[in-house]
């Protein structure tokens, strides 16, 4: 049989580029999951384009965290005007208003609400509608409606991690063939 001799410090050098290999994978993957995620959060309002956090990567146990977070805030009450058709106002007093979380909503979905206390729903809008009444408070403006419909899931997380997965190979693959070619 033949000697083989190995240099140990050889193959600890080659775990640290490996390890190191796997690290700058995860940042890359971190980073065109983010990608992916802007691009297919809804942009009715802006507000889950904004609410998409750049990358958590753990380095430590190889993972990487993507987040996205948007919440419809509370309110504590307070003054509102109702704006009649007919062009008359009056002064109301609005109850507070829940925080919820915007982003579960629009990936899952909801069912159809109904107000549990009251008789309404203040759905804030945009600006004014033409051709009905509204109300104003605190610079916003809302409509006035005895139900919500339901809500269809829109799964734009799983549409992001269903594109990451298919671009993590071509991803890795390009990460190693930069340190190893």
């Amino acid at each position: 049989m033949a000697d083989v001799k190995v240099d140990l410090k050889e193959v600890e050098n080659l775990g640290r580029e490996i390890r190191a290999g796997f690290n700058v994978s995860l940042g890359r993957l971190g980073e065109r999951g983010f990608q992916l995620l802007r691009k297919e959060v809804p942009v009715d309002t802006g507000n889950l384009k904004q609410g998409v956090a750049p990358p958590d990567v753990d380095e430590a146990n190889l993972s990487v965290t993507l987040t996205v977070s948007a919440r419809s805030a509370a309110t504590g009450g307070g003054q509102g005007t109702v704006h009649y058709e007919n062009g008359k106002t009056k002064s109301i007093s609005l109850r507070p208003r829940i925080a919820f979380n915007y982003a579960e909503v629009v990936a899952k979905g909801r069912p159809a609400i109904r107000p549990k206390v009251g008789k309404a729903l203040l759905i804030e809008v945009d600006g004014a509608p033409s051709g009905g009444s509204y109300i104003t408070a605190n610079g916003k403006t809302f409509v006035v409606r005895r139900s919500a419909k339901a809500v269809a899931p829109n799964p734009f997380d799983e549409r992001a991690g269903n594109q990451i997965e298919s671009d993590a190979p071509a991803i890795v693959g390009a990460v190693f063939g930069e340190l190893f070619n």
